[in-house]
């Protein structure tokens, strides 16, 4: 095992651990007669990277023997409380309140993975419901034990609830927990998987729609409607997110929690949203998602605060490479557009292991506002070709650009020139340029965005008023299901889509510069950002990162389908496909480029 860590010392005699041990495995029920126990002295055998005899673990009254983290072997619990004070706990995620496990003896902490799956064997979480039992992992999940608690003083008063997360055994489990960051979500298990209001299920939302005058059984599985499918405040759950590195506590917060994504909401693995909100007690999280990669536009420092953010399951990728969108946006960071910061992460769920996923930045005007130092307020977002953040004047200014685009003929210089005064050419130009050379199949109208300061700002030379792009969702792309194939002419699919995106391409290639500067970009990212020797060295050095983690996720989402005996044929595959198309790509895409840049 690879985290620092000082042994702790063996205080009580192994006889005296048993008696504990047996003792706590008592408490099936609340008791009201035993006092709170005194401040502890006796036996602790696990290892800890955070944590030293000497540390205080006081947290909301409260004193726990050991913190949060990883142990290399099992230990028991205790946990004090001022005099008079009663200490009533969970092992389930659960909000503990008086009516819980009242706290008599310590509580032994194990490796539970050997257990049986409890929230893994959900299956209302996923289309087609035919196939529940193939999403179903085939043997017990790793675990790690959760225990909240709160103290209740004489008058009733309740302390605020602590929450610790104990991942034990983990010198034996995969490699990538020691150098990943581990993330545990805990939160009550209706909030996800209740029928009426759990955000995780099919639910009531579907059956509704099954009984109702809007069935239709020709709807394909992923326009199904269903909990999972509900957006807004009203589909937010509260959770504590903890973030743990190389064995240690790093970050813990109470956050909000939405489902998130498309079409793949209706997959067992969904992606989701996490909200820092005033009311859950911080408007941000104050921690380094991306280890000091992801750095503003406006000065180059790390961006290490966030208001937002989602724990991403690779969208359509999820079930091959889960590193393509990742690839494309590292490729072109340089470029003149935003791009998502990504970083993958182990999430643990109520202590359940719940697979790979990429920490991504979220589109939104917070965003947007970190890295370039441009107020919330005055951010304007087009996505999708709707309003997503601003206001209605700056969509009302979107639109009029658009219908001015289809008037005016840009071939005309002062005409091109004014353009260019209300949108970031080169930015476009490099935008396209992206999206065309790794043929995005869902993109155009689809996925796309762009931004701009509503006020301007002249001593901000991003709040200059001009629309500018951000890149998003690029995974279905590179040859994915068969589609989007190298030898595919994507600026006729562009040009034809009638589209914002395809209007403004179309009629900028009237302009005789823009057509030239435009080839010389497209070539310029074709030769250098996604230069052969580099991209296929980049899909190298992913390729073998996500491996294991993501057999492993295949394994618990998808058993019999990418996963089982199937799951390393299915991975290779996949990075073979990937590899595949931009070995390919080069060759048929600046042949279209000449036809379409030709006059």
């Amino acid at each position: 095992m690879r985290y620092p860590h000082r042994k702790l010392t063996l205080l009580l005699l192994s006889i005296l651990c048993i008696t504990m041990l047996s003792a706590c495995s008592e408490q099936s029920s609340p008791s009201s007669t035993a006092e709170t126990p005194a401040q502890p002295s006796d036996a602790v055998s696990g290892e800890t990277a955070s944590a030293s005899p000497e540390d205080p673990f006081d947290a909301e009254g409260m004193h726990f023997s050991m913190k949060s983290g990883f142990y290399d072997s099992a230990f028991s619990l205790t946990i004090t409380a001022p005099e008079g004070s009663v200490v009533y706990y969970t092992l389930d995620g659960s909000t503990p309140t008086a009516q819980s496990l009242r706290y008599e003896a310590p509580i032994p902490i194990y490796d539970r993975s050997p257990e049986e799956n409890t929230l893994s064997m959900h299956t209302d979480i996923a289309q087609p419901a035919a196939y529940a039992k193939r999403f179903l992992p085939q043997k017990p999940v790793d675990k790690a034990t959760v225990v909240r608690a709160v103290a209740v003083d004489t008058n009733g008063n309740e302390s605020g609830v602590v929450t610790n997360t104990y991942f034990v055994g983990s010198d034996e489990k995969a490699s990538y927990y020691q150098d990943t960051k581990i993330v545990s979500l805990v939160m009550d298990e209706g909030d996800l998987f209740d029928y009426a209001h759990g955000i995780y299920v099919t639910g009531k939302v579907f059956d509704d729609w099954k009984n109702g005058a809007d069935y239709d059984p020709e709807t394909p599985d992923f326009f199904m409607p269903g909990n999972y499918t509900q957006k807004g405040r009203e589909w937010e759950r509260p959770a504590t997110i903890q973030f743990y590195e190389q064995g240690g506590l790093a970050a813990s917060q109470t956050v909000g929690i939405r489902i998130h994504g498309g079409a793949t909401r209706s997959y067992p693995q969904k992606s989701l949203k996490v909200f820092a909100r005033r009311e859950y007690g911080a408007v941000k999280l104050s921690y380094d998602l991306f280890s000091g990669n992801v750095k503003t536009k406006a000065d180059g420092s790390a961006l290490t605060e966030f208001d937002s953010f989602l724990l991403r399951n690779g969208g359509n990728d999820a079930q091959y490479t889960r590193f393509s969108d990742k690839l494309v946006q590292s490729l072109v960071a340089d470029r003149q557009f935003l791009t998502q910061g990504m970083e993958p992460c182990i999430v643990f769920i109520n202590g359940e292991f719940w697979g790979h996923y990429e920490l991504t930045e979220k589109l939104d005007k917070d965003f947007v506002s970190d890295h370039y130092g441009i107020p919330g307020k005055d951010i304007c977002i087009i996505k999708k070709e709707a309003l997503e953040d601003g206001s209605e004047a700056g969509f009302a200014d979107w639109e009029q650009l658009w219908q001015w685009i289809r008037e005016t003929d840009l071939s005309d210089q002062a005409a091109y020139d004014e353009l260019c005064s209300r949108v970031d050419m080169q930015g476009f130009m490099d935008y396209v340029s992206t999206e065309i050379y790794i043929n995005n199949a869902d993109w155009g109208k689809p996925n796309m965005a762009m931004w701009k300061a509503e006020t301007v700002d002249a001593s901000n030379p991003n709040a200059d008023g001009k629309w500018r792009f951000i890149l998003y969702d690029t995974e279905y792309s590179a040859g994915i299901y068969g589609q989007a194939q190298p030898d595919e002419d994507s600026f006729r699919k562009l040009r034809e889509s009638g589209c914002f995106l395809g209007d403004l391409f179309n009629a900028a290639l009237w302009n005789d510069r823009f057509r030239e500067q435009f080839r010389a970009t497209f070539l310029e990212i074709a030769e250098q950002n996604f230069d052969a020797d580099s991209v296929n060295a980049e899909i190298d050095r992913l390729s073998e990162r996500y491996h294991d983690m993501t057999i492993d996720t295949y394994d618990r989402f998808w058993s019999k389908i990418v996963g089982g005996y199937g799951a390393e044929s299915n991975y290779k595959d996949a990075v073979d496909s990937l590899r595949s198309f931009y070995a390919q790509r080069y060759d048929y895409i600046t042949a279209y480029l000449e036809e379409c840049t030709s006059k």
